[in-house]
């Protein structure tokens, strides 16, 4: 197995950072310009493949952390697309004024053109984005595989308790200040790296925002309901060490969906995979997505 550290950055030349202008009708607009970690990219091959991966970041993600999974499945042969969710990347006021329909919009336009481009649309949600794409694909039959990596249907972290507190703390306050400091442990791979993650950390990281909060949550049991629902061929990639979101997440996933579970643990890995601290787990995250994307 390859060291993730060792990974040989891609030719960034290949990138295009930019996805159809399209995506972003009828969901809100950033007033501010978004940071060069968090443009959206695609990676297009000079004859259009015939299917695509369309990958979905989560809440407070970007982009750039997703260079690794991105680039192994375009070596694949497959086009790659991963935007930037409205409101992400920017500044916390824009993303105060963002909502969960306009993280929703996006994804659900991005879907409708792909579909029309490609047979079949296979989806990467991470966190928060695993709930968007199994919402989203449910009943979909243009929708081929679907990774949910470091799945997303629970916080320990917010019992109810804590839930009813940000609900009241919603009306008077849009965001409250909590604890976080900037690693150099994890292994960033987008282009000039790690550029802006101290400004990213000041504008998203240190706060619980309490409104989105709480739209996340309703995305959370929205995503779970649609797994139990959603018959497309899929797999589950649950890091080891994160005990908050993505075990108990993974436990509400098998009760979902049965006898149909299909799932690998990461066990040294961080909910941060596709960056990991360990490259090890990094690179086993990654190995998994592209046996799945492989197999027939």
């Amino acid at each position: 197995m390859k060291n993730s550290a060792e990974f040989a950055l891609p030719d960034f030349s290949i990138f295009e950072y930019s996805v159809p202008g399209q995506w972003y009708q009828g969901v809100y607009h950033d007033r501010m310009q978004c940071r060069k970690a968090a443009r959206s990219f695609s990676l297009l091959h000079k004859r259009k493949a015939d299917e695509c991966w369309l990958v979905i970041h989560g809440y407070r993600g970007y982009p750039g952390e997703f260079v690794r999974p991105a680039v192994d499945l375009f070596q694949e042969g497959y086009d790659v697309f991963v935007p930037r969710l409205p409101g992400h990347g920017t500044c916390g006021k824009d993303f105060i004024r963002s909502h969960s329909k306009d993280w929703m919009g996006l994804a659900a336009n991005a879907i409708a053109d792909l579909k029309e481009r490609y047979s079949k649309v296979h989806l990467l949600g991470h966190s928060m984005g695993t709930a968007m794409v199994a919402i989203l694909a449910c009943g979909d039959p243009g929708i081929g595989k679907i990774v949910y990596v470091s799945p997303s249907f629970e916080n320990l972290q917010m019992p109810w308790t804590a839930r009813v507190a940000l609900r009241v703390l919603s009306v008077f306050t849009p965001k409250v200040n909590c604890h976080w400091h900037p690693s150099s442990k994890y292994h960033l791979h987008y282009e000039d790296a790690p550029c802006d993650e101290l400004y990213l950390g000041g504008e998203y990281w240190t706060w619980f925002f309490t409104r989105q909060l709480q739209e996340y949550y309703k995305l959370m049991k929205l995503g779970l309901k649609a797994i139990g629902e959603n018959h497309h061929e899929h797999l589950v990639i649950c890091p080891g060490r994160d005990r908050v979101i993505s075990l108990p997440s993974l436990e509400l996933y098998k009760k979902a969906v049965g006898e149909r579970q299909n799932y690998v643990i990461i066990g040294n890995g961080t909910h941060s995979l596709f960056y990991d601290k360990d490259p090890r787990a990094e690179e086993s995250a990654v190995e998994a997505v592209i046996s799945f994307a492989r197999t027939r």
